[in-house]
């Protein structure tokens, strides 16, 4: 797979500080960067992914690598914050029964 490009690791980085937010609220982070700021981003780079979509060339095999690696990784995440000892605040966690 190639290396991320500039938007999609943009919203890596997004989705990682929002996970630690949210297994570790009580960090020095979370006094630095609001968490309602992050997910406005988040919102934000979703909108303008919609509006300049027609001007991207993706093919399907593209599409699916990026899902997959973006599974993997919030699964890693999930799965390496549990071992440092964080609980989902939000329930996210691998007892759910939704996962």
């Amino acid at each position: 797979m190639k290396l991320l490009k500039p938007i999609e690791f943009i919203i890596v980085l997004a989705i990682t500080i929002l996970f630690v937010y949210d297994y570790f609220p009580n960090i020095p982070l979370a006094g630095i960067l609001p968490e309602g700021l992050l997910i406005t981003f988040i919102f934000g780079l979703f909108l303008f992914s919609l509006l300049y979509k027609k001007y991207r060339e993706r093919n399907n095999e593209d599409i699916f690598k990026w899902q997959v690696f973006s599974t993997i990784y919030i699964l890693f995440l999930m799965g390496l914050f549990t071992i440092l000892g964080g609980q989902s605040s939000s329930g996210i966690s691998f007892n759910n029964g939704f996962l």
